[in-house]
């Protein structure tokens, strides 16, 4: 008898300039939110799986929504995430899946928040057992951690699940890039000159791969080195749309070479505009650039100024080492930034 084929609940996030921060300060261990990469990941997967029945449901505003859409993940439905926690997210989402009147299969969380707030809900083993729970975060992919909660739960179709689990993972390992259709726009807008920072006075675009630390050491390092390089060359810094930090980043002493900019494109088209990234990193969790942010970045082919020592053991890509893509800081000080930034620079003007 053929196998049915499996009903799949999907909990996915994007970004979205009101997203609120982390909740709580006092939490060791917080994770970043999903973000776009978390849409881009369900995408991946939902691209090469036609075999299965899946529901999208977004975690966030009606601007979330719009967004996981743009980046191809589909959703049918949306749940908000009152006072940015997952206890009040559960008790919204509870009441979608019974509106559903679907017994899902499996729930297939893309982020860490998404995974709590199933949790919270009632999937994954010992809670309520609604279904068994896949976590896929695309910041941190984990396939050990994820088969473990799924063995625990001893479901049915086990072989199936695990292959699911698989599956899930290969997509939270390497998230949906540019659309065909935008990569070709965007060829054809370089090729004439349209939106090309190096026609500008060679004037060069940096990306920020996260909202840069709030304060300290670590902030002052990196808007010195930005400071620094922007005396070498004309830069433009593109921030991500509801940076937190962009007040304190406009803050930024005077510079005829510096400009600020609040890009609100999703992260494909983001990244398509820069010459070089920056992941920052800050005293808590949800301040990285996590290690599948940099990993999505060097797969479309940037160079990323980052510490090595936040990438190792923590993403598949850089489980033999950091990549040559990566422009190596060592110490969290401006001058030590600011030449892997003017190295990483000068790497993307000769390709240009």
């Amino acid at each position: 008898m053929a196998r049915q084929p499996h009903r799949l609940l999907h909990l996915v996030e994007a970004d979205h300039p009101s997203m609120p921060p982390p909740e709580g300060v006092a939490l060791p261990d917080q994770r970043e939110r999903g973000g776009d990469l978390s849409a881009l990941a369900c995408a991946a997967m939902l691209d090469a799986d036609d075999a299965n029945t899946h529901l999208v449901v977004v975690l966030g505003p009606g601007a979330a929504m719009r967004r996981a859409t743009e980046l191809g993940a589909g959703p049918a439905a949306r749940v908000p995430v009152p006072f940015g926690t997952p206890h009040a997210t559960a008790n919204a989402l509870r009441k979608v899946i019974d509106q559903c009147g679907v017994r899902f299969d499996a729930c297939i969380a893309w982020s860490a928040f998404a995974a709590r707030t199933a949790r919270l809900t009632g999937f994954g083993p010992g809670r309520g057992d609604f279904a068994p729970l896949l976590e896929a975060d695309p910041h941190r992919p984990d396939d050990e951690a994820a088969r473990l909660e799924l063995l625990k739960g001893k479901p049915e179709h086990r072989d199936d699940l695990l292959a699911l689990a698989t599956r899930a993972f290969r997509a939270a390992t390497a998230p949906a890039a540019l659309t065909t259709e935008f990569a070709t726009d965007l060829a054809d807008g370089l090729t004439r000159g349209e939106g090309d920072p190096a026609s500008e006075n060679q004037r060069l675009r940096v990306a920020l791969l996260a909202d840069p630390a709030r304060a300290g050491a670590a902030a002052l390092a990196w808007r010195g080195a930005v400071l620094a390089a922007a005396a070498s060359r004309p830069i433009t810094l593109m921030l991500p749309a509801g940076c937190a930090g962009a007040r304190r980043v406009g803050r930024l002493p005077g510079a005829g070479t510096l400009r600020l900019e609040i890009d609100d494109e999703p992260l494909p088209q983001r990244l398509a505009r820069a010459h070089a990234v920056l992941a920052t990193y800050g005293r808590k969790p949800h301040e990285h650039a996590s290690p599948g942010l940099v990993a999505y970045a060097l797969s479309m082919g940037l160079p990323v100024v980052a510490d090595p020592s936040q990438l190792d053991g923590q993403h598949p890509a850089f489980a033999d080492g950091v990549p040559e893509g990566v422009h190596r800081i060592h110490e969290s000080v401006p001058i030590e930034i600011a030449r892997a930034l003017l190295e990483a620079l000068e790497v993307s003007r000769a390709s240009v």
